[in-house]
């Protein structure tokens, strides 16, 4: 059976489980965000939240493009329909996509249903700029509420969460900081995140080039979120 084909099965006995839960009105079941995987193999997921950016998700996929890397960019909904051609320059240079909301909501305030929105909305959003149907979501500031686990088992996503945050969002964190902060962290398997889109996106962008340097001197393997889930089956 082909991937895809197990990814269908899969999901459909998911939803054959799904449907009584819902008509009976009964919890859905807890399931654990993906933070990392355990592999002996040196591979590294870059994830990239709050994009797409006018300005700053162009420079760090010339970044990407020149070191051969690809990377998983969690978007959010509202950017993308305001972004489109930065969007598809994203799909176009080969990197994965992930759904990050529409809005970057506290979702500690938001209603299960409020979340299920913000999560289908970005999907059209996707969907339509780029004919992509993605497969993870991230939620904004990784909250996970019961109402949040409940909405995002409803529309269908694994929740991908990460290991190593240098908290590039910061304004007081320098690029050399953020670099040192992956480094001496960093293990196999590990998810890292960034961000595209935001306050800080300078020193993530100077950053950026300096850490590909050293993990590959390392032996690192740059890979999509994807990519790291197959390594773990």
């Amino acid at each position: 059976m082909s991937q895809a084909a197990l990814r269908v099965f899969v999901f459909a006995l998911f939803l054959s489980f799904l449907s009584p839960c819902l008509a009976a009105g009964k919890p859905l079941p807890a399931y654990e965000p993906i933070h990392r995987i355990d592999t002996q193999k040196k591979v590294v997921a870059l994830t990239f939240d709050d994009g797409p950016d006018a300005k700053y998700t162009p420079m760090i996929l010339e970044v990407l493009h020149k070191n051969g890397v690809p990377a998983t960019f969690f978007v959010l909904g509202s950017q993308v329909d305001k972004y489109p051609k930065v969007m598809q320059w994203i799909q176009k240079a080969g990197h994965e996509i992930g759904n990050h909301g529409y809005h970057h909501y506290d979702l500690h305030k938001l209603t299960e249903q409020e979340v299920y929105d913000e999560i289908k909305r970005t999907e059209k959003s996707i969907l339509k700029t780029t004919g992509i149907l993605a497969q993870y979501y991230r939620p904004p500031g990784g909250v996970l509420t019961h109402d949040v686990m409940n909405a995002v088992q409803s529309s269908g996503y694994d929740i991908i969460h990460w290991s190593i945050d240098p908290q590039d969002w910061s304004l007081a964190r320098t690029a050399s900081v953020i670099v040192r902060s992956v480094k001496t962290n960093v293990t196999s398997g590990d998810i890292i995140l960034f961000h595209d889109g935001g306050l800080n996106q300078p020193q993530t962008v100077a950053a950026l080039q300096d850490l590909i340097t050293d993990l590959r001197s390392r032996g690192y393997k740059f890979v999509t979120v994807s990519q790291l889930l197959d390594e773990a089956k």
